[in-house]
């Protein structure tokens, strides 16, 4: 009997110890388990900037009646136009064709200058094979199109930018709100990537024939690496490459994220284009909402994509590797953000 006490006073003992430990931060229940089993939540923890703040819709905000994106059928002063943020080497291009060409969805997606356009000489908003005659890639390009009101005339069904903070700025007001949607990839893979597509790209306004001379670890040790280009393009420091962020640009960059951006993952892309399909209700003119993953052609967009480059793969944790992530150790926070977020977000999305 009491050998019977000595072990349960043992087992109080040590249940109070582990509570005490617990209680003082010197140990730390398993968070990731915690983390996986909550639900989505958009509760603001941090004040964005006001363009930031205003000019973009919270995830969980209700649509307006005039919000359904219907290819063809653009809704003359609809308050809310899908913004979709263009991170480079990430699927943009294959979500741009499956969604622009007619066999599948039809939208109007504007985007950077068609080659050979004049874009910035155009006096009224013209198409050009669904891409409207503008260039929102660029400062100059973003200003052009505010003062044509390409969002408040309604007449992109889709925006597209690479220049998150920028495009939310200039194009965007409280009352014509942007609802913004990212494909996500790991930044060191998109590195790695966009150093061999410079390599050929010849077309490319960023090309540079050094590239075709160097190896991949001469890239990374260089200067002209991406330097955290994801939180540089949230929180309007994309011409500040070289200028150290602070843990005040992340933050915001995550609550961005978080709070007002549905997030897509290149590594699950048919996941991805069904919550894309799924939360802004994209569907054809005339029907009801409908599975265009399921036309061969367009499956081949998100299977196959366009504008890919088969190229050697980069092993993770080698010395080139680690040299990446150090360059972009802010970007790859905001990655595993965007992980635990995509995870999250599966409550969000009807199913």
């Amino acid at each position: 009997m009491a050998s019977s006490n000595n072990f349960s006073s043992k087992i109080i003992l040590i249940f109070l110890l582990i509570s005490m430990l617990i209680m003082s931060g010197l140990i730390q229940p398993n968070s990731n388990l915690q983390k996986a089993v909550q639900p989505f939540s958009a509760v603001k923890t941090l004040t964005l900037p006001d363009s930031l703040e205003y000019n973009l819709a919270d995830v969980t905000a209700p649509f307006g009646e005039a919000d359904d994106v219907r290819g063809g059928e653009r809704e003359v002063g609809r308050k809310n136009t899908p913004l979709y943020w263009h991170i480079p080497k990430a699927g943009g291009t294959s979500l741009r064709d499956f969604y622009r060409d007619e066999e599948c969805y039809g939208f109007v997606w504007a985007a950077s200058c068609p080659k050979g356009a004049q874009c910035l000489r155009m006096t009224e908003l013209k198409l050009y094979e669904n891409f409207p005659l503008v260039d929102t890639d660029s400062i100059e390009g973003l200003k052009h199109a505010k003062s044509l009101e390409l969002v408040q005339s309604g007449f992109a069904d889709i925006i597209s930018a690479t220049r998150a903070y920028d495009a939310t700025d200039i194009l965007f007001d409280p009352i014509h709100q942007g609802r913004m949607f990212a494909i996500f990839r790991h930044p060191v893979e998109r590195a790695v990537s966009m150093f061999y597509y410079l390599q050929q790209a010849t077309w490319e306004s960023t090309y540079n024939p050094i590239y075709k001379d160097i190896t991949i670890h001469d890239y990374a040790r260089s200067s002209v690496t991406d330097d955290n280009w994801m939180v540089r393009s949230l929180v309007g420091k994309a011409d500040n490459i070289g200028t150290p962020l602070t843990r005040q640009d992340l933050d915001v960059a995550i609550e961005i994220i978080r709070r007002k951006c549905v997030v897509g993952l290149m590594d699950d892309m048919e996941e991805t284009i069904h919550r894309f399909n799924s939360y802004f209700s994209f569907r054809e003119s005339g029907e009801q909402k409908n599975d265009k993953t399921k036309s061969p052609k367009c499956k081949e967009y998100i299977t196959s994509g366009s504008n890919t480059n088969s190229h050697p793969p980069l092993e993770e944790g080698s010395e080139t590797w680690k040299l990446l992530e150090q360059k972009n150790a802010a970007d790859v926070i905001l990655y595993r953000e965007a992980e635990q977020i995509f995870k999250e977000q599966n409550s969000l999305i009807p199913h």
